[in-house]
């Protein structure tokens, strides 16, 4: 992998530049791409000594989403078209210096290792101020992105239908029920929780729907220069409109206060309004589908993690499991699904725990 880099670096700059720079192979989370932090021997892009590489598996298929459903057929990689498309309007992302796809080597501006959650974690005490930067920066993403399907970003062209919602919330039952307890977990209740998801997806349909980042959370929020910055763009599509808020105040890896989440859904409102995002009028529709989405995503990324741990090794996110079931616990409360929340607590040995 590091002889790759260094032969994109050759291309990109030279030989020399190629031979002299160290690399510091930073891992990949949970995805297939590899980061590696580049640091040259003298500056370059944007008069800056360092860059990151994005390096992506060998049998890479830009086709696929490693988060389920398929790309449209593109003759780039997504992540490079929502990267122009996010850049063109003047949103802050990260800019793209090179792209060699015949090594499946990107390299990247380094927005530095200051993710959202160290800034939470740095100052926990000021979460409600935090958060209310992230869900600035989601509204100016949603005002700009709104009504754009004339253009050319992928993201326009693929979205969270039936199928991909409800192979998201399979994802949970195959995983985080079948494998994680046992095939027979269900017993009898197999058809009943099919029915609920069925019930959860067509209601989820129904809502407003606009371009969603996918995976607006924090540790895919950097800041660079006091600037928050969106990463992990690639897999954007058409969702319902509250899918990143979801992702953001339900967060795997930073459990929030009910209350504290409350007063950040109804600042979102208020956000909107003053942005006049169209469904931020009715603020009984936003909280009700709050709720409703994070039993989806919730239910889904439980299962992710057990699929993280049993298929790709990586029992790194274990931990996160009961806290997202508890999410779902929550939620259920907050909505009229009462049969939902008594299945569960007969199938789902977390769902019981405080």
């Amino acid at each position: 992998m590091e002889s790759r880099i260094r032969q994109t670096l050759s291309r990109a700059f030279d030989q020399d530049v190629a031979e002299k720079a160290s690399l510091e192979n930073l891992g990949g989370h949970a995805s297939l791409r590899i980061y590696w932090r580049i640091t040259l021997s003298e500056a370059g892009p944007r008069g800056e000594s360092t860059l990151m590489a994005m390096v992506l598996p060998e049998d890479f298929d830009p086709g696929k989403s490693e988060e389920g459903g398929e790309n449209p057929e593109t003759a780039e990689l997504p992540f490079v078209n929502v990267q122009r498309y996010l850049a063109r309007l003047g949103l802050p992302v990260g800019a793209i210096d090179f792209v060699d796809m015949e090594l499946g080597v990107l390299l990247l501006e380094d927005l530095g290792n200051t993710m959202f959650e160290n800034i939470y974690l740095n100052a926990p005490d000021q979460a409600e101020a935090h958060y209310q930067r992230a869900i600035d920066l989601l509204v100016d993403f949603q005002v700009a992105t709104l009504d754009d399907g004339e253009c050319d970003c992928i993201g326009y062209e693929k979205s969270f239908d039936e199928a991909l919602l409800l192979w998201e919330l399979d994802h949970y039952r195959e995983w985080g029920l079948d494998e994680h307890y046992g095939a027979d977990t269900l017993g009898t209740h197999r058809a009943e929780l099919q029915a609920y998801f069925q019930q959860i997806v067509d209601k989820l349909l129904d809502l407003p729907q606009t371009l969603v980042l996918r995976d607006y959370q924090s540790r895919n929020i950097m800041e660079k220069g006091g600037k928050l910055h969106l990463i992990d763009f690639q897999d954007a599509l058409m969702g319902p409109f509250v899918y990143d808020l979801v992702a953001l105040l339900r967060d795997s890896y930073i459990v929030l206060d009910p209350d504290l989440v409350a007063r950040l859904v109804a600042y979102y409102v208020q956000a909107g309004q003053a942005k006049d995002l169209p469904w931020c009028e009715d603020e009984a529709l936003v909280k009700e589908a709050f709720y409703l989405q994070t039993v989806q995503r919730k239910l889904k990324d439980a299962g992710r993690f057990i699929f993280i741990d049993k298929v790709k090794g990586n029992p790194n996110f274990l931990p996160y499991y009961e806290p997202s079931i508890g999410y779902v616990k929550d939620a259920l409360e907050r909505l009229e699904f009462a049969g939902l929340a008594q299945l569960l607590s007969e199938v789902e040995p977390a769902f019981g725990k405080e």
